[in-house]
């Protein structure tokens, strides 16, 4: 029975393999290509970032993803990837059309919602902020982090207040409840694989090992 159960959960893997496929496309605005644009999958993991021309590439996107492009601040252009797969996106001021199916199609931007100091990191947000990595998704977006040189390296840290918890040394990463004490957090993690992220930054519960402060990342695989 569960070898039975174990070939089902195969075939069902291979099957979404093989129904993954290539998305690609071009961002405009007004007609002109727009570099440097986030865009992202809902469900999977790739990301990229549009190139001068407006272009970009997804791999192994999924029929029944969702595609998601940050348009600003304040909105999101999404679409469900469907059987699209080589997409013109135009940008506009209340909506965005998308030439690539049987016929070009108008759908209105939906808005982001606004994030409060010293609230949960997103992946979305990660996603939306076209971060390549964790320490400078920390640095951008959780106040007091700051990159200092230690023993002829760089070191994130995170201050309280106006002084540093205890100078120039790491916080405490937890990824999906296990600790970690390193230096670079990009050794442990990558930014694409990130659910949320939060700072502890009493740190009390993780006792010594807290003192400077504890990052706490869930990854989409510790959420499924």
């Amino acid at each position: 029975m569960n070898k039975f159960i174990c070939i089902l959960g195969t075939l069902a893997l291979l099957s979404q393999v093989l129904l993954a496929q290539n998305l690609t496309g071009v961002i405009l605005k007004d007609g002109k290509p727009q570099k440097n644009v986030s865009v992202w999958m809902k469900i999977g993991k790739a990301s990229a970032l549009t190139d001068k021309s407006g272009q970009f590439t997804l791999s192994n996107v999924l029929a029944e993803d969702t595609l998601q492009i940050s348009v600003s601040s304040k909105y999101d252009a999404k679409i469900v990837v469907g059987e699209l797969k080589n997409i013109i996106i135009n940008l506009g001021k209340e909506n965005f059309t998308v030439e690539g199916g049987l016929e070009e199609i108008k759908v209105p931007y939906t808005p982001v919602p606004q994030m409060k100091r010293g609230s949960k990191i997103t992946h979305d947000v990660i996603m939306r902020s076209g971060m390549k990595n964790v320490t400078d998704v920390i640095r951008r977006f959780v106040p007091g982090a700051q990159e200092s040189a230690s023993f002829g390296e760089k070191v994130l840290s995170i201050t309280r207040g106006n002084n540093s918890m205890r100078g120039p040394e790491p916080p405490l990463y937890v990824v999906d409840d296990i600790p970690y004490e390193v230096s670079n957090p990009n050794d442990i993690v990558a930014v694409e694989d990130i659910a949320e992220l939060s700072v502890d930054r009493d740190g009390t519960a993780y006792g010594a090992r807290g003192a400077n402060g504890v990052v706490i990342i869930k990854t989409l695989r510790g959420n499924e």
